[in-house]
């Protein structure tokens, strides 16, 4: 650990106000929202299957990354080594090994890299870049050891490695994963929410609240709505936008001040299951009713095609 403290701060004797700001934006890039925003553009605008797995795939590697946090309870370089290194911006409240920003931004990489093989190209060069500008600010940011980021890598490449192949597997009905997922993930919450340390229940609950709507959402949505995802460019631009406003409508109200005192099942569990109603189901019902899709696709799709 000697190293890499001797690393960090090294690193932090760099800073200046523009190198601060700079590397606080690249962090933004392994933000789990961010992460979500790019999979439902692939979700509403381009392939549905490929958009639910790209989620489930996400889902069960920032799962794991958040059980191996609360396993291993790293403390933050900033809390282990006061004297040397020190959080610029906001100070991350969970524990660092491994990398959450890391592991996310890595897992939606692969997952670009493994599922548009024709779009190579592009998303090698890309993802590499993106992967290794979010390791470099989370370490500058003193918010993650050099080892923590690395792991974070290694863990998104292996779980997309390992789980991709399920999809193979289950061919034309993914969406059977709500029957073992679903239960799972509500099991789960209720373990965590009494018996979990305070600092690892927000994560947590977040994720099993938004898997838990995800999954039986993903069901109801292939089984009965079966909204068409083929649409023009403007129809896709309406839709991310009418998509993106209306989880942001669910979103921050759980930011106002009334809830400030609300038990973390509110502010996690539900705000994110309601969140994830509304992405997989709620908006699709909408895009449907609107017309926001290219009518001669819905006329020659299946009854249960997804495109």
């Amino acid at each position: 650990m000697d190293w890499e403290v001797g690393f960090l701060h090294a690193l932090q004797s760099t800073r200046n106000g523009f190198s601060d700001a700079f590397w606080k934006g690249v962090s933004l890039l392994g933000e789990e929202i961010f992460v979500i925003a790019v999979i439902m553009l692939v979700f509403w605008c381009f392939d549905k299957r490929e958009g639910f797995k790209m989620m489930n795939i996400y889902f069960v590697s920032a799962a794991i990354v958040a059980g191996v946090k609360a396993l291993v309870r790293r403390a933050r370089p900033f809390d282990a080594a006061l004297d040397k290194v020190v959080s610029v911006g906001d100070q991350s409240t969970d524990y660092c090994f491994p990398s959450g920003h890391t592991n996310s931004v890595t897992t939606l990489a692969v997952l670009f890299m493994r599922e548009f093989p024709k779009a190579r190209k592009v998303t090698i060069p890309v993802g590499i870049a993106v992967v290794l500008l979010v390791m470099f600010s989370r370490m500058y940011l003193g918010q993650h050891y050099p080892t923590d980021v690395l792991a974070g890598a290694a863990f998104g490449i292996v779980i997309v490695l390992l789980f991709g192949w399920l999809y193979g597997f289950l061919k034309d009905r993914e969406e059977y994963l709500a029957f073992v997922l679903a239960p799972a993930a509500v099991i789960a919450s209720v373990f965590i929410g009494i018996f979990a340390d305070p600092d690892f229940q927000d994560t947590a609950l977040t994720l099993t609240g938004v898997m838990t709507g995800a999954y039986i959402c993903y069901f109801i949505e292939k089984r009965f709505v079966r909204w068409e995802v083929k649409a023009s460019i403007v129809q896709n631009i309406l839709k991310y936008v009418l998509g993106a406003a209306g989880a942001m409508l669910l979103y921050l109200p759980f930011e106002l001040s009334a809830f400030a005192g609300v038990t973390v099942w509110v502010t996690a569990f539900l705000r994110f299951f309601l969140m994830s109603v509304w992405l997989i189901l709620g908006a699709p019902l909408v895009f449907k009713t609107t017309g926001l899709y290219k009518k001669h696709a819905e006329k020659t799709a299946g009854p249960c095609s997804i495109v």
